[in-house]
Formats: structure tokens, sequence, C-alpha cells
């Protein structure tokens, strides 16, 4: 009885048809087979189930035999896909999602602007340098040099996998 209201309900408002694959899911889709990845580890290393990486680049779900429901994935969720095949925030925008190119560019650190974490990021580094430079001076000068670049070294390779270089 529920499966007939189910298909009933899918005539009365078009969801007997399955939808074509929207632009970004065609473009994902189009990226993975590039890629050399397949479908479940790329949806395994964007953090998806291959169900859900599926519904996202076809653009729907089945609900009953014959029964669709369109699917439009988040914008986070698309730019980790899009990040995990190779897919740039501009082919993004051009396939209509301006949402989802947004949230790769701040994953990529592409962004125009500094994101919030970055910004938190680089003003711990700063802090960190000054309490350096406060320890160096309590330590004997035959040792300062080398605690000095280490600690440079180390502020330097957190700049460097953060994009938040301080010396500029």
């Amino acid at each position: 009885m529920i499966d007939h209201a189910v298909q009933w309900f899918a005539i009365l408002t078009g969801m007997e048809q399955r939808p074509e694959p929207p632009p970004w899911g065609e473009l994902i889709t189009k990226a993975l087979r590039g890629s050399g990845l397949s479908a479940r580890k790329a949806a395994q290393l964007a953090g998806l189930s291959d169900g859900r990486w599926r519904q996202i680049v076809t653009g729907y779900q089945n609900v009953s035999t014959g029964v669709y429901a369109p699917v439009r994935g988040p914008a986070e969720t698309l730019a980790r896909m899009a990040k995990v095949v190779g897919v740039t925030p501009e082919q993004l925008a051009e396939a209509g999602r301006p949402d989802a190119a947004e949230e790769l560019r701040v994953m990529t650190g592409s962004g125009q602007g500094t994101p919030a974490e970055w910004t938190d990021i680089a003003r711990l580094i700063s802090e960190y340098r000054a309490l350096v430079a406060q320890i160096i001076e309590r330590i004997p000068d035959r040792n300062r040099a080398s605690v000095g670049a280490a600690a440079d070294l180390t502020a330097s390779l957190v700049e460097e996998s953060t994009g938040t270089d301080q010396s500029k």
C-alpha cells in the first residue's frame, strides 16, 4: 500500500524520472576518471561513503523503486570531493557552484583573504617567536645560536604548512 502511495506521489510530483546529473556532478565525475582513483577510494579520501559520493555526482537518490529525489551536496562536501580529484575553484564556479568554489579556496589557501583560522595561527606564531626570544635571552651565550635556529625552523615549518609567512 505504501509503495503504491509513493509511486503515485512520484508521478504527481515528477519524481518518477531520473534527473540528469548536475554540471558540478559531471565535472567531478570527469575529474575522477582522470585522477586514476576509484570512486570508492575518492569517496573515502573525501570522508564520504561511496553511496553518498554517487548521490552527489548524479544529483539524485533512489527513494523507492522508480522514485528519485534530487540531491544537492553541501558546499563543503562538494569542495572536499573537488579537492580529492583535482578540480579547481574556478571550475566549480563555472559549473554553477560558487559556494563550493569558495569553500575549496579556503581549504586550499587560494582564497582572496586569509581564513580566520590562519589569522589565529599567525598570531600564535608571532606570540611563539616573542616567547622564544625571551627564553633565548636567559640561555648562556654559547647555546643561544642553536636554540634560536631551532625555534626559527619550527616557526618556519608551521608558517609553510599553513601559508602564514610572518616574515613578509
